[in-house]
């Protein structure tokens, strides 16, 4: 039986076609909408081995072209998973041993973000925040979901004027300039990232929140002191498993005894999956996601008291389908800024990840941790909003 033979048995995703070597195959039942083209057959014999790095380096460099919606075909993987048996038990050992020291964890950090704040600027809301949005209707805007998130966030911090915060992996800033101005904190940021630093001062002196705002160019484990509330939004994917440990004793030794924090993380489902490699190579080197059992663990061993958990995985898909029409309209820019093999990248780096939310193993954690003299409260109702 050919490859393409057994990929048509074990497809149970929506209906395509696929061309190859002149011939045209049907996956799935019912009408195609979008049609797959192979012009190497080669990517087929690589697929055997890991069918994500395969699919992905084809498509990046022009071998596969995907006519209609890419959403068709990765939908097709995620529910077909007995298709990619090409995920070894070699790779999960040798992912689970890797290291992230600090040298290779700012490097890391650099090679997704460090790339012009330009380019996050064609697709981002306007305060410039690369995590997940919340949508509590589903109508708002990439702007509005954005700023309820940081709303959010901030009401489970319980923050009140005076209080100090630091967030760990502060990014463009939006959180702690959204947390200073409403709710009158002092707010520490830390981002290894040259440009994201010099984007919050730039921001802060702009808004008149220079007084309440400290930008640190640096890896986490710089950080000293102790803070009345601890955040980190999106960065803890960045840690390294091997790190869990030391991050969180670094969390604890930050966080006053009587403080709130809070951890917002992507997730994943199932300890027998490692990080996608095709996304691992190109995009997040050095990256893990972790299971919410590890982090519950992992938080509880540095001495912190788990509150409460959501998942706001539905709402990551809708994120990151804003993002990708976004970068869509913006594609030609991108184009001419880097090239277009870049472009291929980034596009199918937001479809994939949108497709591991929407049928996928992905989650997207909130964890709330307590110091431990703090007052947990008997209500889980949220402090009043200040929007």
């Amino acid at each position: 039986m050919s490859l393409v033979s057994k990929i048509q048995s074990a497809w149970n995703g929506p209906a395509l076609l696929v061309r190859v070597k002149g011939k045209e195959y049907r996956l799935g039942e019912g009408e195609a909408h979008t049609t797959v083209t192979i012009h190497n057959p080669a990517v087929l014999r690589r697929a055997t081995l890991s069918p994500s790095l395969a699919f992905g380096e084809a498509y990046m460099d022009g071998d596969i072209e995907v006519d209609g919606e890419l959403q068709d075909m990765l939908h097709g993987f995620h529910a077909s998973q007995n298709m990619t048996v090409g995920w070894t038990k070699a790779l999960q050992l040798v992912h689970n041993k890797l290291k992230t020291p600090v040298r290779s964890a700012v490097a890391n950090a650099q090679h997704h973000y460090d790339i012009g704040n330009e380019f996050y600027e064609m697709w981002l809301d306007s305060s410039q925040t690369y995590s997940c949005a919340y949508f509590d209707t589903g109508n708002e805007t990439l702007d509005e979901a954005q700023l309820a998130k940081r709303d959010i966030i901030c009401r489970k911090l319980r923050l009140e004027p005076g209080q100090t915060l630091v967030d760990i992996g502060c990014g463009w800033g939006g959180l702690i300039l959204h947390a200073a101005k409403h709710y009158g904190v002092t707010a520490t940021g830390i981002t290894p990232a040259k440009e994201q630093a010099a984007y919050v001062l730039a921001e802060a002196k702009r808004q008149g929140l220079l007084d309440k705002i400290n930008v640190i160019n640096d890896d986490w484990r710089s950080l000293s002191g102790t803070y009345d509330r601890v955040v980190s939004v999106g960065m803890f994917e960045h840690v390294g498993q091997r790190h869990y440990i030391e991050f969180m004793k670094k969390w604890r030794s930050l966080l006053v005894d009587d403080g709130v924090s809070l951890l917002h993380t992507i997730s994943r489902a199932s300890a027998g999956k490692p990080q996608d490699p095709w996304i691992r190579k190109y995009i997040f080197p050095g990256g893990y996601l972790p299971m919410l059992e590890q982090v519950v663990s992992v938080g509880r061993m540095a001495g912190l008291r788990d509150y409460r958990v959501e998942n706001w995985r539905p709402h990551y898909a809708k994120t990151l389908q804003q993002w990708s029409r976004g970068f869509l309209e913006h594609r030609e820019e991108v184009v001419d800024m880097f090239d277009e093999r870049f472009a291929r990248m980034w596009w199918l780096y937001l479809q994939s990840s949108e497709a591991g939310f929407r049928w996928g193993g992905l989650g997207l954690l909130q964890l709330e941790f307590y110091g431990p003299q703090a007052q947990i409260p008997l209500s889980r109702s949220l402090t009043e909003s200040k929007l």
